[in-house]
């Protein structure tokens, strides 16, 4: 199973990701809860990310219905305007309407718990790869970044914009060690 190879430090960044999607009251756990976790740890800390500039940024994002600024600008392309689209719901269904997902039925089984979006799942299972690639035995916070920064995206947006790229971080990694 995926989750017997992560360390402890890789575990912590998982229940992190929980506890910051239960903070931001999310129905379910989201890549960006993924790289929220991960910001004070050793593997982003050369980069000296602000946390308060990364939130700002996803909430910005929510803000839009989740949409990136690739998003917006191919949407400008079509002649959509979303900060108009935004700000006229806005108007008149308050401020941050598109931002709340609406409440998921929840199984009775798991009771409260935050199940992880498809995406979240796809960026644990790519961890794995990114750990293999490296040689590495086990997975480490370093391989949950790379898989979180590998196919674009929000989260690989909001951290390329702050400098945090995948070739920067795999550069910094190396080889097996």
């Amino acid at each position: 199973m995926i989750g017997e190879r992560f360390t402890r430090s890789a575990r912590r960044t998982v229940h992190e990701a929980v506890t910051q999607a239960e903070r931001l009251d999310a129905p379910e756990i989201g890549p960006e809860h993924l790289a929220l976790a991960l910001l004070d740890s050793p593997v982003l800390a050369e980069f000296r990310l602000g946390r308060d500039d990364v939130v700002e940024a996803f909430t910005a994002a929510r803000r839009k219905g989740g949409l990136s600024d690739a998003d917006t600008a191919a949407l400008r392309g079509l002649g959509i305007d979303v900060d108009e689209i935004v700000a006229s719901v806005e108007r008149s269904h308050g401020e941050g309407a598109l931002a709340v997902a609406p409440p998921r039925r929840r199984r009775r089984f798991f009771g409260n718990h935050r199940p992880f979006t498809p995406a979240a799942k796809r960026v644990l299972e790519r961890s794995l790869v990114e750990a293999r690639d490296l040689g590495h035995r086990t997975l480490r916070q370093e391989h949950l970044l790379l898989a979180l920064l590998s196919n674009g995206g929000l989260v690989a947006e909001v951290l390329g914009a702050r400098g945090v790229s995948y070739t920067e971080v795999r550069k910094r990694i190396g080889p097996s060690r």
